[in-house]
């Protein structure tokens, strides 16, 4: 069954991640945030705010690590455990 949230549940999700993901554009965290609820709506998962958050976080920082290390990351990498392996995330070098 189709689970929809009010669209400012997107705004504020797609605001926290934009500060978090300054380097980003918003257009791109907002599109990031939209297609992440939709996946999870298309694979019959319960969809949450908080579900969607953190999945399109680990998106993000994925998309952020992803750039080649000649590029300055305006982005800080945050600090704590990654969604797929529990593990912490490893500190970048000084």
């Amino acid at each position: 069954m189709l689970q929809t949230f009010p669209v400012q549940d997107l705004r504020q999700i797609s605001a926290r991640l934009h500060d978090e993901f300054s380097g980003l554009s918003p257009r791109c965290v907002e599109r990031c945030v939209s297609d992440t609820w939709h996946c999870a709506e298309h694979l019959g998962i319960p969809v949450t705010p908080h579900l969607v958050e953190r999945v399109a976080r680990e998106h993000l920082e994925a998309m952020v690590n992803s750039v080649p290390p000649s590029t300055v990351r305006k982005t800080v990498r945050r600090s704590g455990t990654t969604l797929l392996t529990g593990h912490r995330a490893v500190p970048e070098p000084r």
